[in-house]
C-alpha cells in the first residue's frame, strides 16, 4: 500500500462517491475504467497539490490479462515523467470471474447499467478502496521525497 495513495483517498473519496451517484454504471463498467477513475478523481488531483510529486499517466495503463472466463487483471501505470524507469510505475490487480456469483463488478452491477442505488455506490466505493490498497510501486527502490 502506498501512503500517499491512502492520503489521496482520504482527501478525495467524497468526489468519487459523488461521481458514482451521478453517472450511469455503463460509464465505468470495467475494472480498467475503475482504475482510471481512481487516478482521475482521487490520486492525481491530490498529487498535483504536493510539490515534487509526479502525477500518473492513467491513459497509458497497461493491462495484463492471461485469463479467459476468469483470472486476474494486472494494471501497470507509469508516471507522467519523460521515459519512466522501473521505479516510476505502480501496479495493482483484481481477480475476476465469469458471472455475478464469482465476480465482484458483475455482482455490483446486477444487470443494471443506469444510475446506481445507494447499496451499489457503497459497493463500488469498497471495490475502489481495495484496488487502491493493493497498489504498490513496481520497484522496491522507490521512495518518495518531498
Amino acid at each position: 500500500m502506498i501512503k500517499e495513495f491512502v492520503d489521496a483517498w482520504d482527501t478525495n473519496k467524497i468526489k468519487l462517491e459523488e461521481y458514482f451517484k451521478t453517472h450511469k454504471q455503463q460509464e465505468y463498467g470495467s475494472y480498467e475504467k475503475l482504475v482510471k477513475m481512481l487516478f482521475k478523481i482521487v490520486i492525481n488531483p491530490y498529487f498535483e497539490e504536493i510539490p515534487g510529486l509526479n502525477v500518473w499517466d492513467y491513459e497509458y495503463i497497461h493491462v495484463i490479462d492471461d485469463g479467459d472466463y476468469q483470472g486476474t487483471q494486472i494494471f501497470l501505470i507509469p508516471s507522467t515523467i519523460y521515459q519512466p524507469s522501473v521505479e516510476d510505475y505502480v501496479i495493482t490487480h483484481q481477480y475476476y470471474g465469469s458471472c455475478s456469483g464469482c465476480d465482484t463488478l458483475l455482482a455490483i452491477q446486477d444487470c443494471n447499467y443506469g444510475i446506481p442505488t445507494e447499496e451499489q455506490v457503497r459497493d463500488y466505493m469498497i471495490l475502489e478502496l481495495h484496488l487502491l490498497q493493493r497498489f504498490k510501486y513496481l520497484s522496491d527502490e522507490t521512495k518518495l521525497e518531498f
